[in-house]
């Protein structure tokens, strides 16, 4: 009898616990060389597991995202009696990018999950050379391909778009090498293409905006997206720049690729499930950067590094002063490209200068537009001082090859020699010795301190009375009438921060609603209603999360709502919206009609605002 009771409490453990289990998923085992692949380990266990190790993979590179956790829970009915277990499903997704041809293998990865060690199966991939696409291409191209050490140079890449894609992201891991610096830069933006500007989003996070233009090659249309930024060599040598690639999803309508099927495991484990788009990645053509070093031959004893065209303008204030008095001199520096890193050799070494001036200590100076301005404070020591030399500031020119001199003019200034303070002007006396309290002899008077009774006009007024003055009613309305307005003031003045402190998050607030105020009234458009909803959702994005001028792509949407802690739920359905906007941007169609667009766009505004 207790055997069978022990068997029966046995089967009731049995049904209320459920092993843990270890899937993967692959999104294709037939890729081409630097084409990106979804890799994913899905856990179910009834606790959470840690982040698996991933051993060493040279023939890849690796892409960690971040974890997806969830939590279900199963009810079942043990002898009459309902019982529940919640096991926790974890997602840990790796993006995976094949740096060689042939068959490579994603080794077994050990998982630990409850204290026990499960182990996956390996995974064969078989890479192969990438199709060749002559009408979509990435291009990186320097503005010079030989420069000195400390010279700028511009790197502009150039993206041909021949179709329709989806969710690009550049890798630029020349942002990473430790052999060449990077000053910010922002484009100037033409206003009358301000829409075809555009974040450019890459793994390396830098600060990039695109502009979008439309060009027609041999009678075919395409898009043209291109981006700048510069780069500043810190030591000579010749550099191969690592590759720059761009990753995003085109249409696949093919079956197969090469004879082989595309492969999957578990295809309902991927959010994506059967998809007409595949992942792309394109490679630019390999640059080679030849920098060259600064020559040591004739580099003058005071040269502090500028690079580049260089002249220089001084100006003073005042032009007239004693010896002794401060004299602000600015100096602008023009010529070389992006400033911020220049410096000025210390005037002390000026000999002109050092000789009849006093010089204050160095400041880094202020960048205005294509200028810098460094300000000193010069003290004339003589009163011979005719003028403020001509400054000699050394730069290499890059044109040359030669250092050179550059030469501001002089300015001429009036120096007047200061003026011996006396013990007289200290006690505040300025006549003769007889008009000195020292100089004069004391009178005497026979008559004595004459009364002051007998001078009426030397007793005090009574309209000077101070009680008098206060005590009139004009005088107490004039006193606290000033208090009054500035209590007023004050009080209007804090309405109107507090109102407008912060504007944008104001038109935060007021997005939503604007938004479909704005989509409800495209009710029945016509074809030009995709473009039209696609305007409106940007604005709606960049004014609901505080964004910076340019196009908000779904990619961009999606890190932005899951740090905001929004669920995935909530914006889903603006995928399917923003891919049919983006048809009509790039392509000739595709996606939601737009009868379907206004009515799906309105809906997935309204789950986005009842997510928080």
């Amino acid at each position: 009898m207790v055997k069978y009771f022990l068997l029966i409490f046995l089967c009731c453990l049995s049904s209320l616990y459920s092993a843990p289990e270890v899937q993967i998923g692959i999104e294709s085992q037939d890729v081409y060389l630097n084409e990106q692949f979804l890799f994913q380990i899905k856990v179910i266990a009834q606790e959470e597991c840690p982040v698996p190790e991933l051993p060493p993979l040279p023939d890849f590179r690796v892409q960690v995202e971040t974890p997806q956790r969830s939590q279900s829970t199963q009810v079942s009915i043990v002898n009459g009696r309902p019982s529940r277990i919640q096991s926790t499903v974890m997602l840990f997704n790796y993006r995976l990018t094949p740096t060689r041809l042939g068959t490579l293998t994603i080794p077994s990865l050990n998982i630990k999950v409850e204290g026990a060690n499960l182990r996956t199966q390996e995974v064969q991939i078989s890479v192969s050379e990438p199709e060749k696409f002559t009408d979509l291409t990435l291009e990186l191209v320097p503005s010079v391909r030989e420069c000195y050490v400390g010279e700028a140079v511009m790197l502009t890449w150039r993206w041909k778009i021949d179709r329709e894609i989806h969710n690009y992201l550049f890798d630029l891991p020349i942002f990473t090498r430790s052999e060449f610096t990077f000053p910010e830069y922002l484009p100037e933006i033409d206003r009358r293409q301000e829409r075809q500007y555009q974040r450019v989003g890459n793994r390396q996070e830098v600060k990039l905006i695109g502009l979008q233009n439309s060009i027609t090659q041999q009678g075919k249309n395409f898009i043209l997206f291109t981006f700048e930024h510069p780069l500043i060599p810190k030591q000579a040598g010749v550099f191969a720049l690592p590759d720059s690639t761009v990753t995003c999803a085109i249409s696949d309508n093919r079956p197969s690729r090469g004879g082989r099927r595309r492969q999957s495991f578990f295809d309902d484990f991927f959010l994506t499930g059967s998809r007409s788009t595949r992942r792309l990645t394109l490679t630019a053509a390999p640059v080679t950067l030849t920098v060259k070093p600064l020559p040591q031959e004739n580099q003058p004893a005071d040269f502090s590094g500028i690079i580049g065209s260089c002249s220089i303008e001084t100006r003073i204030e005042p032009a007239a002063v004693n010896v002794g008095d401060p004299i602000l001199l600015d100096i602008t520096l023009s010529g070389p490209r992006f400033l911020d890193s220049v410096r000025l050799p210390p005037l002390e070494n000026q000999p002109a200068l050092a000789r009849d001036f006093k010089i204050s200590g160095t400041e880094p100076g202020i960048v205005k537009g294509e200028y810098k301005v460094f300000q000193r404070t010069l003290r004339a020591s003589n009163p011979e001082v005719t003028e403020i030399p001509a400054l000699e500031i050394s730069y290499f020119n890059t044109g040359t090859g030669k250092y050179e001199v550059a030469r501001s003019q002089p300015i001429p200034i009036t120096v007047t020699a200061a003026r011996q303070v006396t013990l007289q002007d200290a006690q505040g006396h300025s006549g003769t010795q007889a008009d000195s309290p020292v100089g004069r002899e004391l009178e005497f008077s026979e008559a004595g301190i004459a009364h002051n009774y007998e001078v009426e006009k030397l007793l005090p007024a009574r309209n000077h009375d101070p009680r008098r003055w206060l005590s009139q009613p004009m005088t107490i309305l004039v006193l606290a009438a000033a208090p009054g307005l500035w209590l007023v003031l004050l009080s209007l003045t804090t309405v109107y921060r507090a109102h407008h402190a912060n504007p944008r998050a104001r038109a935060a607030r007021r997005a939503a609603g604007k938004c479909l105020r704005a989509l409800r009234a495209l009710r029945g458009g016509g074809e030009d209603s995709a473009k039209a909803v696609f305007v409106i959702l940007q604005n709606y994005f960049q004014e609901k999360f505080q964004l910076s001028p340019g196009v908000v792509t779904y990619h961009d949407l999606e890190q932005i709502l899951a740090d905001c802690n929004y669920p995935p739920e909530f914006y889903a359905s603006l995928r399917t919206v923003l891919d049919s906007c983006e048809a009509s941007r790039f392509a000739s169609g595709g996606g939601l009609s737009p009868a379907e667009l206004v009515p799906a766009a309105i809906e997935s505004v309204k789950r986005l605002e009842r997510g928080k």
